[in-house]
């Protein structure tokens, strides 16, 4: 049996498997960016929040955003816009209109089962909107955690920006033709 790298697939295959979400990778005191996807389906782990709770009752759940629209457009992007034509076709949408209303409605559909699933528990849950609200804030939010605001900027900004012609074609060929993780 090959390991699972992404951390979304190993959070999704030990939550089928009836073992506490992070089993395995419980080292770490933050997770992010837990997206599963490849040529064969996607999962978003970010979904598991419920059951994150369950199995650790003490987690602080941190519900970073941003302007929804900015949210879309960066996903088109990615990869050169790789990322969103393979999650259109394996979600089996005929249309990149329809897979942007899909992550529309994802987008309003999670935001709202977050907060109403933390109603209850407002200590527990960290909203964080990463267009407006500053570092500072969350470092004051999180004073146990030992952050810093040097240590946060943004990262993977590079649209925009002019590059030869040559190195844009070739790195939108890699993007669309580099093998991908099939597990």
């Amino acid at each position: 049996m090959r390991r699972r790298r992404k951390i979304g697939g190993i959070m999704r295959a030990n939550v089928e498997a009836g073992v506490p979400v992070f089993t395995g990778i419980d080292q770490f005191i933050f997770y992010g960016d837990l997206i599963d996807s490849n040529y064969i389906g996607s999962f978003d782990a970010n979904s598991l929040f419920r059951e994150i709770l369950r199995d650790y009752p003490n987690t602080i759940l941190l519900l970073n955003f941003r302007d929804r629209e900015d949210w879309i457009r960066s996903r088109l992007l990615h990869g050169h816009g790789e990322f969103a034509m393979r999650e259109q076709k394996v979600r089996k949408l005929v249309s990149q209109r329809l897979l942007i209303d899909a992550w529309r409605a994802e987008w309003d559909a999670h935001l709202a089962a977050v907060r109403s699933f933390m109603r209850d528990r407002p200590e527990q849950l960290v909203e964080f909107n990463i267009d407006s609200d500053p570092i500072e804030a969350l470092i004051a939010r999180l004073p146990g955690y030992g952050l810093s605001p040097e240590h946060y900027g943004h990262i993977g900004r590079g649209r925009g920006r002019q590059l030869p012609e040559w190195l844009q074609a070739a790195k939108s060929w890699l993007a669309h033709h580099r093998p991908r993780a099939q597990r």
